[in-house]
């Protein structure tokens, strides 16, 4: 890139300089806020599974749910996995930039 009419040399490297940490910001935020992601979505599935099968246990034993126990007890748990997992604190814009878990200061 030539500079413009009356621009030294080190402000047009200076300004591409800023221009790429700009960039690479930008992407490192992207990446940041996709972090957990693919954990939640995992523990949603597991969770709709294991409701589905306690729900298709009571369908089939509706005068005996105790046969189901084992499964509610596994319903509960994924419950709760699914429900710590959108919970979970961890990188977000926030703590990127000040370098600690987000919601640690909290």
């Amino acid at each position: 890139m030539l500079p413009r009419k009356g621009t030294s040399h080190s402000k047009v490297g200076r300004d591409m300089k800023h221009g790429l940490v700009a960039i690479l910001a930008i992407i490192a935020l992207a990446s940041a806020g996709g972090c957990g992601t693919g954990a939640k979505v995992k523990a949603r599935e597991d969770m709709e599974n294991s409701k589905a099968a306690y729900e298709k246990c009571l369908r089939q034993y509706p005068d005996d749910p105790s046969r189901c126990e084992a499964l509610k007890k596994a319903f509960e748990a994924d419950w709760e996995a699914y429900r710590q997992a959108g919970t979970a604190t961890g990188p977000t814009v926030t703590g990127f930039f000040e370098f600690g878990l987000g919601g640690a200061g909290k």
